[in-house]
């Protein structure tokens, strides 16, 4: 590709390469500031954060939930982008018919149809993951970083040690999929302790715990609708070359193929696509981002059509580790407050893993059919009442690392490799406010190199 002639030749002051969560908050914050011009393969922006509006409801069908602190809740303010709280909802756990909550374990204990060993098992599970996950966000950062450092050594099944009932790995496993999209022996302890430690916590406690109204894709078309005409979307990157000072990046849009030169650029895409494109970098960053896995899922969005108050609308998700799907999130949570009730209603059915790469092999027609079985299991309500099934089938969603790897990759891959700096949500915990807190800080860090201060859009 390299000695292939081009079509046209432009430059800028920065080129950021993808438009997911990261690569448009590092080029929001840089369009005040410099010329930018932002590149996206696809034909849409906001790479997984996708969501599927229909009548009253919406569901997001990429990145379910958004909680956290920082720049998302920042630009999501700026741009006025309503958030329905989730902080009264709560979890459950369906297993063998019966559905309990899980922000209350004596209940849960007393309740689900478990074997007496299992509840054991549970209990000693659920205590060991509460104490890890309250040191890593604990105020102690001595304790945090002792913490982290071990777990992040360990395989995320250590977490479930001294279990051994087929129910309790079930329950173990489906956490494991529907959080990070992967066998809890593909990714480290500390990522899954954090993720599963969320889940088990009182949404209340988990700070800014919410849904955009319109779905969480209204916060990415807010930031791609400000960028305009400096936003390029189906235009693909093939080659980036660097020098000290300069980034040349070869791309092919529907005109053909374009050479941007740049001062700097920004690297907001997955890292196998940053591998595939950048032209020789060093040993370190070629191994940092090749430690970088990512989860894989498979989701019905369901649209339905009961009316009434259900038994389901103060529940946000429901883990179902016997059914086809892992879990069930409910989308309408968040408009469940007051009276009257809308009818109809939004869920997303997921599975990820070893699970999802089952499902992988029927046809979307039979994932469907297979799905919307289960869930009037779950909730016979529902029989007759589904209006409308989105399937998608996500085969790179969460980062995640093996254990011994998360630190040194993310150690190197917050350096910049000469003019190009690194955005995404594996330089965080991944989320999608640590994707868009990676954006922001890459363009925060762009404009010192240039010697320009960060302008306030």
């Amino acid at each position: 590709m390299g000695e292939q002639a081009v079509d046209r030749e432009i430059s800028c002051d920065v080129v950021v390469i993808g438009a997911g969560a990261a690569g448009l908050a590092a080029g929001s914050a840089l369009a005040a500031s410099s010329d930018v011009l932002v590149l996206e393969a696809a034909d849409r922006p906001g790479g997984r954060v996708e969501s599927v509006r229909h009548g009253a409801y919406w569901l997001n069908i990429g990145a379910q939930f958004t909680e956290g602190t920082g720049p998302l809740f920042d630009v999501m303010d700026r741009y006025r982008i309503e958030r329905g709280s989730l902080a009264g909802k709560k979890a459950a756990l369906f297993l063998q018919g019966r559905m309990v909550t899980t922000d209350n374990p004596a209940l849960l204990m007393l309740r689900s149809r478990m074997s007496l060993k299992t509840k054991v098992e549970l209990a000693r599970t659920g205590l060991r993951i509460k104490r890890a996950y309250a040191r890593l966000v604990g105020a102690d950062a001595e304790a945090a970083r002792t913490t982290r450092t071990r777990l992040d050594d360990e395989s995320g099944a250590a977490l479930m040690k001294g279990a051994s009932t087929p129910t309790m790995r079930a329950i173990f496993e489906a956490w494991s999929g529907q959080w990070i999209g992967c066998d809890s022996d593909e990714t480290a302890g500390a990522q899954l302790a954090l993720s599963i430690g969320t889940a088990l916590e009182k949404a209340s406690k988990v700070p800014n715990f919410a849904l955009p109204v319109g779905g969480n894709q209204t916060f990415t078309d807010a930031l791609a609708a400000d960028l305009g005409d400096r936003l390029e979307l189906g235009a693909e990157a093939e080659s980036i070359s660097w020098k000290d000072d300069t980034v040349v990046v070869r791309y092919r849009d529907a005109q053909g193929r374009v050479e941007v030169t740049a001062r700097r650029a920004v690297m907001a895409v997955p890292a196998d696509r940053a591998l595939a494109v950048l032209q020789g970098p060093p040993t370190a960053h070629h191994d940092a981002l090749g430690d970088i896995e990512y989860g894989r899922y498979v989701l019905a969005g369901v649209f339905t059509k009961e009316s009434g108050p259900q038994r389901w609308d103060d529940y946000y998700a429901v883990s179902t580790p016997d059914l086809s799907f892992q879990i069930a999130f409910n989308h309408a949570a968040s408009q469940r407050r007051g009276s009257p009730r809308l009818p109809g209603g939004a869920l997303v059915l997921m599975a990820g893993g070893s699970r999802a790469d089952e499902l992988n092999r029927l046809s979307d027609a039979q994932i469907e059919a297979t799905f919307l079985k289960d869930l009037v299991t779950l909730f016979p309500e529902l029989d007759g009442n589904i209006d409308r099934v989105v399937v998608k089938r996500q085969p790179r969603v969460v980062s995640y690392w093996a254990p011994g790897k998360r630190a040194a990759s993310q150690r190197t891959l917050r350096r910049p490799l000469g003019p190009i700096w690194f955005a995404g949500d594996y330089l965080g915990d991944p989320s999608l406010a640590a994707a868009t807190e990676s954006g922001q800080r890459a363009a925060e860090k762009v404009l010192a190199s240039l010697g320009r201060e960060p302008l306030v859009r």
